[in-house]
């Protein structure tokens, strides 16, 4: 689908006057270029001013909406202010239609402003792609002066979050206050049925998932400790972690590979790096008990963090403290100072260093008190190396790095060691008794077409894998998802991500989602027992587990035909011994695996579960260039020179002291030389313009030396044979 298609399905009917003229301009844009004259300046003038009426106009609507919500917001807690005092059900859904009202329209606010951000860079793209004139610089400086797209929507969906719960929640009376003493006695603590999901969200529908849950869950508020504000417009809603992991990365690949027991070490600060309280986190796995992760942490001062690590801190002082206090049990005393002392020496004795830094920014639901259904929402995503690896000093002797300046930008000075993810992610935490069902509206969020189910995801894994890739031996399956899915598809923009890929999606119960843990356990466990322990030693010592939908998929199996994958197949040269010379040979995708150990029936709607054997190969994501690898192309120009000097020196000596059979074969070891000088420089510029422009290859060349070869082969031969038919004089 075209953008100007896509626009117009986009467009909010009450507004459609104050879109883009993105169809207006591309019009103009076209006229111009097919005119008598072609493009003239002043085709540009009149394009130039009604670009800039179009940015000035929709400005001027998103502050003034934004503004027009803020009031009816206002009007809102002032009425809910006064139903505290007198309730009356008419009144009531009155109220509630105009929450809804407004909840909607900050919706399609969020919608208007990625739309239109979207329509003046394909238009301003499609200007400079066919006019000779460069539009894009100007602009984007005359956008960021307006920038409409940046609009804060997290102060009105907390405000709106409020009076959706001073109101009354779907299980609660009106007007009853939310605390946790209100909860007691509502949940059945023992016997729990413990269960987390999660899910990818494109941008798109950001604000709609949050539109959508905070009708049935109130907002959660981080307040960090210590004076100042604690409210909608102040908190920083940034969330960091430094996950600590070895050389060897150990915690990284036991977690990948999901094995019992695996344990995450991060540490986690709310806010600016200015906060003080940072808090020591461990998760381990257990995947025997279903109960997922256990989540321990523990609270230390910043100036302490370097010390812990080392193993020379203890928190002995703040365990006489709590005991002084005797706020706590002996027992929970106790708990606490075991966990601290475990923690510590798994990082001295496994030698943890930090490796890697997440920030994103976290929305969380929940009914304070209410563990039964939560949800958070983390946005814009980024994963900064925090590691002191290929002789680059990052975090130093310190526990993170300080040259990270909060908040992230678009462009930073360590970009190189920056990724950022494109989708938000949702986790859903359900804590239900057993006979009780989930909530209709969590279903009907988790099988909509605003989430895709990412069970598996870890965002320090992710990481890791695309910035460490190096000095891993096993990637997540879900990269070639992500490599598959990085195209702005009009699917994708629907927040509809491919379902030709692996991944678990529309499921259509919490059921069929939650059996895809036991069932890919069931078959990791099975793979161990037939094939015994040594599939967990040595580099290859992991299996990996892929979920998908189709068997037959873009794992080891032949592409549909008219697929988007077999149409990109590329062809590569290959030589096999002489008689290949000019012989081609189709090349393999850079995503083809090893054969299945097996075929799989496809008996039932849930996603079939295939074993990629213990060898796997990796994604081929985007390719990284090392400075080594254009010094390697200048060693090979100048070997290359090096044989064709010596080469022509031993043509030219020939030539000049030999007889007639010396001079024939000196012309064509001259010739050859003079070939070997031009080759080798047209081979260096054309290995540097692929590596400059990251093209992945191939880069082998197998033609010249074959030639070289045949050349001198020709040249030794003649030589010798016309040596030898030549009758010496008597």
């Amino acid at each position: 689908m075209k953008f100007g298609d896509n626009l117009e399905d986009s467009t909010y009917e009450p507004w459609k006057d104050n879109y883009v003229q993105y169809n207006a301009l591309k019009k103009q844009l076209e006229q111009g270029l097919n005119g008598p004259n072609g493009w003239t300046e002043r085709d540009e003038g009149i394009f130039g001013q009604t670009l800039d009426s179009d940015l000035t106009k929709i400005y001027s609507f998103v502050n003034s909406k934004f503004e027009e919500l803020q009031e009816r917001t206002t009007k809102a807690e002032l009425r809910v202010a006064t139903f505290q005092e007198a309730y009356n059900q008419k009144a009531l859904d009155s109220l509630t239609a105009a929450i809804s009202e407004i909840t909607d329209e900050v919706n399609q606010l969020s919608k208007y402003c990625r739309t239109n951000y979207a329509g003046f860079l394909k238009i301003v793209k499609k200007h400079d792609k066919n006019v000779p004139y460069k539009l894009r610089p100007v602009f984007m400086v005359q956008l960021k002066s307006r920038a409409f797209y940046n609009v804060n929507f997290d102060s009105l969906v907390v405000r709106l979050s409020k009076l959706y719960h001073t109101i009354g929640a779907e299980s609660m009376a009106f007007g009853t206050p939310i605390t946790p003493s209100t909860l007691t006695g509502m949940i059945n603590q023992q016997g729990l049925d413990r269960r987390s999901f999660k899910f990818w969200v494109h941008p798109d529908n950001v604000m709609e998932v949050k539109t959508t849950v905070l009708k049935h869950l109130p907002v959660i508020l981080y307040t960090p400790r210590g004076p100042g504000p604690n409210n909608s417009e102040s908190l920083d809603p940034s969330l960091s972690s430094v996950y600590l992991d070895n050389s060897s990365f150990d915690l990284y690949n036991t977690k990948l590979e999901r094995k019992e027991g695996a344990q995450a070490i991060r540490l986690r600060w709310y806010g600016s790096p200015s906060n003080n309280e940072i808090f020591i986190e461990r998760k381990i796995h257990h995947e025997i008990n279903k109960l997922g992760e256990y989540h321990d942490r523990f609270s230390i001062k910043e100036k302490y963090v370097d010390a812990f690590l080392k193993g020379t801190y203890t928190l002995d002082r703040q365990v006489a403290k709590l005991k002084e206090q005797g706020v706590k049990s002996p027992a929970e005393i106790e708990q606490f100072q075991e966990l601290v002392k475990d923690v510590q020496k798994s990082i001295v004795d496994m030698k943890l260093r930090p490796i890697l830094r997440t920030i994103y920014n976290r929305t969380a639901f929940q009914i304070p008190g209410d563990n039964r259904v939560r949800l958070s929402l983390d946005t814009d995503l980024c994963m900064i190396r925090e590691d002191n690896l290929d002789g680059v000093t990052r975090s130093g002797n310190h526990w993170r790095r300080m040259d990270v300046e909060y908040p992230i930008g678009t462009k930073t000075t360590h970009e190189q060691d920056m990724t950022r993810f494109n989708y938000a992610i949702l986790e859903v935490k359900l804590e239900l008794p057993p006979n009780k069902a989930t909530p209709a509206w969590v279903e009907e969020l988790m099988h909509s077409h605003l989430v895709e189910s990412a069970e598996s995801f870890s965002k320090y894994v992710h990481g890791v894998a695309v910035l460490l890739e190096s000095h891993v031996a096993l990637l997540p399956f879900w990269l070639a998802q992500l490599e598959k899915d990085s195209g702005r598809t009009p699917d994708a923009m629907r927040g509809q991500l491919s379902h030709d890929t692996p991944s678990i999606s529309r499921a259509h119960s919490t059921a069929e989602i939650e059996s895809i843990n036991s069932r890919r356990s069931s078959v990791v466990s099975r793979a161990e027992s037939e094939h015994g322990p040594a599939l967990s030693k040595g580099k290859n010592r992991s299996m990996d587990v892929v979920v998908d939908n189709n068997y037959g998929g873009p794992y080891g199996t032949a592409p549909r035909p008219g697929s988007s994958r077999a149409s990109s197949i590329k062809k590569g040269f290959g030589f096999k011994g002489l008689g290949g010379v000019f012989k081609m040979s189709k090349g393999k995708d850079s995503r083809e695996t090893s054969p299945l150990l097996g075929p799989t029936q496809v008996d039932d709607a849930v996603p079939q579960i295939r074993i990629i054997p213990p060898k796997p190969k990796k994604v081929v994501g985007v390719l990284k260039v090392e400075a080594k690898v254009f010094f390697a192309n200048e060693r090979t120009f100048l070997k290359w020179m090096n044989f064709a000097v010596l080469l022509g020196t031993l043509g030219v000596g020939l030539f000049n002291a030999g007889d007639n059979i010396g001079r024939f074969a000196g012309i064509l070891l001259a010739i050859t030389a003079l070939l070997t000088l031009v080759y080798s420089i047209w081979l260096y510029e054309r290995r540097l313009t692929m590596l400059r422009n990251k093209d992945p290859g191939p880069y082998d060349e197998p033609v010249m030396p074959t030639l070289m070869c045949v050349c001198l082969l020709t040249a030794i031969s003649l030589n010798f044979y016309l040596k030898s038919t030549v009758k010496s004089k008597p």
